[in-house]
């Protein structure tokens, strides 16, 4: 009626904290709570009195406040389009390049008499992929 099975046994040994020197009577245990509370008491103290020099150079703010604009969706709308403002004048002067050095190749062509070729050029449009950074215009983001 009974069946046993496999039975293992592991012989790790592991690192433990039991040190004789690491037991704390009671007596050792007032004076270490006693030192750590003074301690402790030392850490807020330099803590509000870092945090009251901050209020006098910085007044209440936390430091994490968003900018007006962000939070004023009609300046937040006029930051967008000029960032799209500057996106197309960008696609506007890189078309304008393009079309320059597609000029100059024909007149090196048809001055050194070559033949010109069947294909059209491709008409070049803004990338719809094309992005800004419109929080910070002058930040381009990846594309």
């Amino acid at each position: 009626m009974v069946k046993l099975g496999h039975v293992a046994l592991d012989g790790t040994k592991i690192k433990a904290n039991a040190s004789k020197h690491k037991a704390m009577s009671y007596d050792r245990m007032k004076k270490r709570e006693a030192e750590l509370a003074a301690e402790v008491d030392r850490w807020l103290k330099a803590a509000e009195a870092a945090d009251a020099q901050e209020d006098k150079l910085y007044g209440d703010k936390r430091g994490d406040e968003m900018p007006d604009w962000v939070a004023d969706k009609q300046k937040r709308l006029e930051k967008i389009r000029e960032a799209k403002a500057a996106l197309e004048a960008e696609a506007k002067a890189a078309a304008e390049a393009e079309r320059k050095a597609r000029a100059e190749a024909e007149e090196r062509r048809i001055a050194e008499g070559g033949k010109r070729t069947a294909r059209r050029p491709r008409r070049r449009t803004r990338s719809p992929t094309a992005r800004r950074n419109a929080i910070s215009p002058t930040r381009k983001a990846a594309s």
